[in-house]
């Protein structure tokens, strides 16, 4: 009997050292990621807590915050638990993760399943979070977006609309209660496209200011 018991422990300590491990290498490899982009873009980075911080130590502001040209992005991380989960938002204070869900595929696709599976109430094994709303905080002279970081990114993500009258689901780049919903690649990726579209803007008002100035050079 004591070894059984034994087996038991070693096997639960076992499992949790893995998704420690996981969500560790997870959280390191959106490091580089971000430091990649930092040097492509030539952003300032700067971490406003703990890289590593449990769900239920939620800051009130943002925990990065990255700043391209005249876009500053305060990043809250989330952490989704991985493929094998969902998440649902029921407002902007409280969330929980499902780390199973009957019936409910960890496709994409299978979505709108996993959100009536969570409406149903036929979740097991979640994780309820109190997190402080992220605030709409302005910096002086820029364009401030709020960014929702999944991270690890969970298979869906669902949340109750503002208006409570219905529940969605959230991809990548839509947004939800004020903040756009990105996994680490695919910020990268949005933040690179909004990098370039602003030098293609801001070489667009020097050109046309240019042939401005040649245009009139008569008087």
């Amino acid at each position: 009997m004591t070894d059984i018991i034994e087996l038991i422990i070693t096997v639960i300590c076992l499992w949790l050292l893995f998704k420690l491990i996981g969500f560790i290498s997870k959280r390191v490899f959106l490091l580089i990621k971000l430091l990649g982009l930092c040097k492509y873009c030539k952003a300032h980075f700067s971490l406003q807590s703990f890289f590593l911080r449990p769900m239920w130590l939620c800051p009130e502001g943002a925990d990065i915050k990255l700043e391209i040209l005249d876009t500053v992005y305060h990043i809250r991380l989330y952490s989704g638990g991985g493929i094998g989960n969902s998440v649902h938002f029921a407002n902007e204070e409280y969330s929980a993760v499902y780390m199973k869900v009957k019936g409910a595929s960890r496709s994409v696709r299978a979505a709108t399943a996993n959100t009536l599976a969570l409406s149903a109430g036929l979740n097991i094994f979640a994780k309820v979070y109190y997190h402080k709303p992220l605030k709409a905080t302005e910096e002086k002279g820029k364009r401030v977006v709020r960014i929702l970081l999944l991270n690890p990114a969970p298979a869906a993500l669902s949340y109750v609309t503002e208006e409570k009258n219905s529940i969605r689901i959230a991809f990548t780049g839509d947004e939800m209660y004020g903040m756009k919903v990105f996994t680490a690649s695919t910020f990268v990726t949005y933040a690179e496209r909004e990098y370039r579209e602003e030098l293609r803007r801001r070489e667009a008002a020097k050109t046309s200011a240019t042939y401005y100035f040649e245009d009139f050079s008569y008087f």
